[in-house]
């Protein structure tokens, strides 16, 4: 199984439907996707 920690500004655009996540969509499908808790307080923020 593959893990993918991914970033708090590509978690962001995935969230918000920006079009600058389709650049990202390629990599991230089929993954098993990870955030920090960092990641986590940020988007709550």
């Amino acid at each position: 199984m593959s893990v993918l920690l991914v970033d708090t500004n590509i978690v962001s655009y995935v969230f918000k439907r920006d079009t600058r996540a389709l650049a990202y969509a390629p990599r991230l499908n089929g993954q098993t996707l990870a955030i920090s808790f960092m990641t986590v307080a940020e988007l709550y923020q």
